[in-house]
């Protein structure tokens, strides 16, 4: 039996069955699949057109039909929280289509058309110290920032010394670009469409030191006279890309995935490589299966490179890049990381000190309300790790942000690379147990016994056991009817080794 619960009363439904899709969202790097019925019908009836808002009326007028929230009940327990979305009118039979949304489905609705830089994320007060839990100030080196507008740039964004950042004087300048860091500003961005972050996967405190390059300066238009400005909008630090895009990139660089709880509106993100090893599961009873043998073929990564980035013309690309066997399945990122360099620090050369550091460094131009370069510009999703106050050539500290594990000096600073390839790298610490498993998995289509108590613990990192075999499922198919309760459901498997 299922029914729809909306604001001002419940949805009358026609004697039908309405079919219910569950993707398992861990299966997709594409995508953040959700919980979606097929379209059914919906009978005009008084009540309905009041609930609804006359929906055929608006699309009439030219209108696109607002989505309505609605609570999705099971037998009599609620499910799902999500939303209705109007798909056409049968006037000859008085009837509407519907179909019902939720989890990822029900935020794709939220964020349709929303960039990060556009989010209301509030405002973060600007300090010059390494630490705040907002953002960090790597030292960065950028001689184009400015292009070319700003004669008393000397090359390096944050530039730090002596135990404190440097700030503009009458003749040199020296730009600060605060970095957001990934937990918190997650945290945020979920929170602008009522969510909350959940999971374990920033328990790694490695992980925790993840932040995103920013290319926008914190400085009022009359630049180095003003001063810093007291607080800066953490969206005006954001690249401009979607919403969407952003979680995607995510799941594609990380290999981790979006678990949705709709009802308490919370999201978890899950680390597929703890998937695969977790080797805790529940016992199903499930008919033959139709089986499809694995494809294999391999995979080729990639990751993209700053668009313009004079850099990418001179220094060494192909860590952007992986190909794992006959490389047949492709995992392109738009999102990435930037160029590193071990070179001397030229600012502290010109003031007769000889000083070699490790930094991240880029070639293109920034955005500033300043010197008329612009406010906005066009900077794409690249990761950095915050590894802290570490030491340069004379053993001076300085906020150094990586894209690898070891210091200027070979020295491990941690465990993880932003480079496809190596030992510590994306592939090896992220993708690989997760591919090893799709390489090798096929699918087993299974018709189960499933009761509402089995849909309301449904559990997309839960292995199931049939016949002496784990298997973790990749969708779940069910039929409801509004008059009936829940039985079976078809559910496709893919089988594990753990």
């Amino acid at each position: 039996m299922i029914g729809f619960l909306l604001d001002d009363g419940w949805l009358e439904l026609a004697s039908t069955s309405i079919s219910v899709e569950i993707s398992n969202p861990l299966f997709s790097y594409d995508a953040i699949p959700g919980t979606t019925t097929y379209p059914f019908p919906v009978p005009m009836s008084p009540a309905n057109l009041r609930l609804l808002s006359f929906p055929h009326v608006r699309a009439q007028q030219g209108e696109i039909p607002e989505p309505v929230a609605a609570h999705c009940y099971i037998d009599g327990l609620l499910w799902r929280v999500g939303v209705l979305i109007f798909e056409e009118c049968d006037l000859e039979n008085l009837s509407f289509e519907y179909k019902f949304v939720s989890d990822a489905g029900e935020l794709q609705q939220l964020i349709k058309g929303r960039t990060l830089d556009s989010l209301d994320l509030g405002t973060v007060a600007l300090e010059l110290t390494p630490s705040h839990p907002d953002y960090a100030l790597p030292s960065i080196r950028n001689t184009r920032f400015y292009g070319g507008a700003n004669a008393y740039h000397l090359g390096t964004l944050n530039y730090f010394y002596a135990g404190a950042y440097a700030t503009a004087s009458d003749f040199n300048y020296y730009p600060i670009v605060p970095c957001p860091r990934l937990m918190p500003l997650l945290q945020k961005v979920l929170a602008a469409f009522g969510y909350t972050l959940e999971g374990t996967w920033f328990d790694d405190a490695e992980l925790r030191q993840l932040i995103l390059w920013s290319n926008r300066a914190a400085e009022d238009v009359a630049g180095p006279s003003a001063g810093l400005p007291a607080t800066i909008p953490l969206a005006q630090l954001l690249p401009p890309i979607s919403v969407g895009d952003f979680l995607i990139q995510l799941q594609k660089f990380f290999a981790v995935g979006f678990s949705f709880d709709p009802v308490r509106r919370r999201v978890s993100i899950l680390s597929l490589r703890d998937v695969v090893a977790d080797p805790e599961y529940i016992e199903r009873e499930g008919g033959i299966p139709k089986l499809t043998p694995p494809t294999g073929g391999g995979f080729a990564f990639s990751m993209e490179l700053e668009a313009d980035d004079e850099m990418n013309k001179t220094l060494d690309t192909s860590w952007s890049s992986l190909v794992v066997g006959a490389g047949k399945s492709e995992m392109a990122a738009s999102a990435g990381t930037l160029h590193q360099v071990r070179e001397v620090d030229v600012i502290a050369d010109n003031n007769g000190i000889s000083r070699e550091w490790l930094v991240p460094a880029v070639e293109v131009k920034g955005a500033s309300p300043a010197f008329g370069i612009g406010e906005k510009t066009a900077f794409g999703l690249r990761f950095l790790f915050d590894r802290g106050m570490q030491e340069d050539s004379n053993g001076e500290l300085y906020p150094l942000a990586t894209s690898d594990e070891t210091l200027w000096n070979g020295t491990p600073v941690g465990s993880y690379s932003l480079r496809w390839g190596g030992a510590a790298g994306l592939y090896n610490q992220f993708h690989k147990p997760w591919l090893d498993f799709l390489n090798a998995a096929g699918t087993e289509e299974r018709t189960v016994r499933f009761r509402i108590a089995d849909l309301l613990a449904l559990d997309p990192a839960r292995k199931d056991m049939l016949a002496g075999r784990k298997y973790l499922w990749q969708k779940v198919s069910l039929t409801v009817r509004t008059g009936g309760r829940l039985e079976s459901a078809r559910i496709t498997y893919r089988p594990t080794r753990s």
